[in-house]
């Protein structure tokens, strides 16, 4: 449903994050950044990966492009996600700064409240990842499956064994890891159910994870659900 601003305007706080898919004929990519700063028209973005985006031999990234926005809000402990079009305005690669016009209509979906959500969280979202074994130097890559409370999911070509400890590394793409351990966690394998021949979901609670971590993991994966 949309809205109108007066009536029940995004906040646009500083740090809520936010998703941009930038199309060009039938390719795409997806620019993750935080709110900076806001103006009376416009909202400055922090782009940690704005180089890559920019380098990016699929769609230009450059003034005047238009993007298909996510918006995630957390105001008075309630979580909602904002759709709406948006431009990009200004490009400031130095500080890793976009700026992008704010929008005059929106889709929204409100996911009720903060602490109900995260004690009640599942939702299917990829993320890329690297995993092994711990204590094996042997690292492969994959993609989350499902995000929920107290652990992921993914899928694997072979059943892990039950209790095994795994650690994860990943990336949150709007977020700058200033220490490297940051982004690391442990899980154990609880199970690792046949979907098909050779394609297991393997449920993996979390051991050992940064609460930030845990918190942007939960939010990365609302900011990238459809309104």
């Amino acid at each position: 449903m949309f809205g109108l601003f007066g009536k029940k305007d995004p906040s646009f706080a500083v740090e809520s994050p936010i998703k941009m898919t930038v199309i060009e004929a039938d390719k795409w990519i997806d620019i993750y950044g935080t709110i900076e700063n806001t103006t009376k028209n416009t909202i400055e973005l922090k782009v940690p990966l704005l180089s890559q985006y920019l380098s990016n031999n699929l769609v230009p990234i450059i003034p005047e492009k238009n993007a298909d926005t996510n918006l995630l809000e957390n105001k008075d402990g309630i979580v909602k996600l904002f759709n709406f079009e948006t431009q990009i305005k200004e490009i400031v690669l130095s500080e890793r700064i976009m700026v992008i016009s704010k929008p005059l209509k929106f889709k929204d979906k409100n996911f009720g409240k903060a602490k109900e959500l995260v004690s009640n969280f599942d939702l299917e979202v990829e993320i890329e990842i690297e995993y092994n074994a711990l204590g094996v130097p042997h690292t492969q890559k994959g993609k989350t499956y499902r995000i929920f409370h107290n652990g992921i999911s993914l899928f694997t070509s072979i059943p892990i064994p039950q209790k095994t400890i795994i650690e994860v590394s990943l990336k949150i793409p709007y977020i700058e890891y200033i220490e490297k351990k940051k982004d690391k966690f442990t899980v154990s394998v609880i199970e690792s159910r046949q979907i098909e021949k050779k394609k297991f979901e393997t449920v993996l609670n979390y051991e050992k994870i940064d609460n930030g971590l845990k918190k942007y993991l939960l939010e990365y994966s609302l900011l990238n659900q459809k309104v």
